[in-house]
């Protein structure tokens, strides 16, 4: 069955009478002549158009070994049937019988499973774990035992080997059908008239292959007295198999999707990250920058409580690394907090070379634009001095005084253009956007500079995995995390506290029984578990081999620890939105005030065909917070049954 296709397995073995015949004939206890061949021709024909075509494909050792099954099931009848050296006459089997066969059987397999698992053909640890599974496979087994024991013991106690066979495609034709409606594929007339046909060709048929053993007559009556109840037994008896593989089989599709979920949530992934490098390629495989004496600065990387700020810093390391730039060194304006040498005016920075300015939200006037986007235009100027080329990772763009952005915009072009000509400025001075609106601003306002569309660089962390490994081992998991930003970025500040969130919760009977955390970033400690600090951090695809003097492993395994408490996360945040993203954990988004979010994750994601399934993503975007609980029990239940 792992070689072939079920389907054509059951085709195949609709043969086994051509073979229990054959062996029949040569032991001498049917006549083999030219009305058994038709008979079992028209069988055999009908048997096979009965079942849908199918595109999945095969394989000829499949197909090998299903004919071969045909070959042990005839002699293991045949032998059962007529090989009793007490009464060669005798035709029943006991339970006594079976039991001896069925224990020879385990004996003879013994060799080949210490084989299969000695040379690792075994693949059943990740099948086997799931509790539900195991008792459907004990459910198939015993159903399984059940049809050996009425097929061998009653069935062939009436029927000699071939008539069993015949039964056999019956039977086989019988469940082919009923799985493909319950399974609501395509049966055409053409299906249902062939297995119709051959249902009654191979019932009627049954006293075409008497033994010599028995009258005519003698056979008669056994067939009329014992076929419909044998029949009966015998589809009850494998009704439970097809009830667990049934089971089984919707159980593999569904660990068949979630692997393709996460093979395409990894290819995601990929796909963002190969858009941010070959979106800065052109400078960042350049010889005369990779080159250069002068080591790549890296200006304000943010060290404060921010997750999602570290969580960009330590992006754009493992992006300059993995392009090479494996020695850089770094300078403090606000963000990096005296983690490093403060900038000034960059005279201790030897010339030439390349700049990266650290990205986020923070171009325009919602943060601090004297002491941030002011001075971060004026350093260009001074860098451009210094003969750098600077790339401004990827920012998003917000003003909300419109005379701010028009006056701040044209006293940069002048002073840019007061140092180099626009074609200069434009090879040296890139500036990356990590939303539409925001590169369609930057566009219009500086077009003196080379403006480019970029996902966040935060991205270029992952994949990582989710693991409650750093966690306190007393904290009970809860159904939702809500993590909530609580600055003027946010739309959900008068919701933010404990009670109003019960009460969104209480209000809908789909939420009213779900617990939950409400958290910010500063609340990782609370999480986590301390006796942990000397674990090793998370696996990193691309781990960052200097990661200066910032403890980047402390923030990922409380943050980890921290979105471990909980099964979904609802958030506001931008990059506990990305986090989650990169651990493949359910969430839920709320945008804050001016779209960052949405339209963050919009740039990231046209990347990839592969991003396009929230589904397979496991995420999706509520417009409120009592739309986000609802659309998270629904995440709930699709990942927590």
């Amino acid at each position: 069955m792992s070689q072939t296709t079920a389907s054509l397995t059951h085709m195949v073995k609709m043969s086994e009478p051509f073979c229990t015949a054959i062996l029949m004939a040569v032991l001498g206890k049917i006549s083999f002549n030219f009305k058994i061949l038709i008979i079992m021709s028209i069988i055999l024909a009908t048997a096979v158009a009965s079942e849908p075509l199918s595109d999945a494909q095969s394989s000829m050792l499949g197909i090998f070994f299903a004919l071969l099954s045909n070959l042990f099931f005839a002699l293991r009848n045949i032998g059962t049937k007529y090989c009793n050296t007490e009464d060669s006459a005798s035709s029943k089997t006991t339970l006594e019988g079976f039991a001896t066969i069925s224990f020879g059987g385990f004996l003879s397999l013994i060799p080949f499973w210490i084989i299969t698992c000695t040379f690792g053909f075994t693949n059943y640890s990740s099948f086997l774990a799931d509790e539900e599974i195991q008792y459907a496979l004990l459910a198939s087994s015993f159903g399984h035992v059940l049809y050996n024991i009425i097929s061998i013991t009653i069935i062939l106690s009436i029927f000699n080997p071939v008539q069993h066979a015949m039964l056999n495609v019956a039977k086989r034709t019988s469940i082919v059908i009923v799985f493909y409606i319950f399974a609501q594929h395509q049966l055409s007339l053409f299906n249902f008239v062939s297995a119709s046909f051959c249902l009654v060709l191979s019932i009627a048929s049954v006293q075409v292959f008497t033994s010599k053993n028995g009258t005519e007559k003698e056979t008669k009556q056994n067939i009329w007295k014992f076929l419909v109840p044998g029949i009966v037994l015998l589809c009850l008896s494998f009704s439970p198999v097809s009830v667990a593989f049934d089971y089984l089989q919707g159980t593999q599709t569904s660990m068949g999707q979630e692997q393709t979920a996460r093979d395409n949530w990894l290819q995601c992934i990929d796909d963002i990250q190969d858009r941010i490098i070959s979106q800065l390629s052109d400078h960042l495989t350049d010889p005369a920058l990779l080159n250069h004496p002068s080591p790549l600065l890296l200006i304000d990387p943010a060290y404060g409580g921010n997750v999602g700020d570290n969580l960009i810093a330590y992006g754009e390391v493992a992006l300059m690394e993995r392009m090479g730039f494996l020695n850089h060194t770094e300078c403090n304006v606000v963000q990096s907090q005296g983690f490093s040498k403060w900038c000034k005016n960059f005279s201790h920075v030897p010339d030439g070379g390349l700049v990266m300015w650290h990205g986020g939200g923070n171009w325009g006037d919602l943060w601090s634009r004297e002491g941030l986007t002011l001075w971060r235009m004026n350093s260009f100027v001074q860098l451009l001095r210094k003969g750098k080329t600077i790339i401004g990772m990827p920012q998003s763009f917000h003003y909300q005084n419109k005379d701010h952005e028009v006056k701040d915009a044209a006293e940069w072009m002048e002073a840019i253009a007061a140092e180099v000509k626009t074609e200069e400025s434009k090879a040296r001075i890139i500036l990356t956007w990590r939303q539409p609106d925001s590169y369609e601003s930057g566009s219009a306002l500086y077009p003196s500079v080379d403006n480019r569309l970029v996902p966040d660089a935060a991205f270029m962390i992952g994949p990582l995995n989710e693991t409650d490994e750093w966690t306190k081992k007393d904290k009970e998991k809860v159904d939702f995390m809500i993590l909530l930003r609580n600055d003027h970025e946010s739309r959900h500040n008068n919701k933010r506290n404990v009670e109003t969130l019960r009460k969104i919760l209480d209000n809908n009977t789909e939420t009213r029984n779900l617990t939950f955390e409400m958290i910010d970033w500063w609340d990782r400690p609370r999480f986590y578990n301390n006796t942990t600090g000397d674990m090793p951090g998370p696996q990193f695809k691309y781990k960052v081999k200097d990661e200066g003097k910032f403890d980047y492993q402390y923030m990922f395994k409380t943050s980890i620890a921290m979105f471990a408490g909980g099964r979904v996360l609802i958030t506001d945040r931008l990059h506990a939105s990305i986090l989650a993203f990169l651990l493949h954990k359910p969430h839920i988004f709320v945008d804050q005030m001016y779209g960052k979010i949405s339209k963050t994750r919009e740039v990231a994601f046209n990347a990839s065909q592969k991003c396009g399934n929230r589904e397979e993503m496991k995420y999706d975007e509520a417009d409120n917070l009592e739309e986000a609980a609802l659309m998270a029990a629904k995440l709930l239940r699709d990942h927590w049954n």
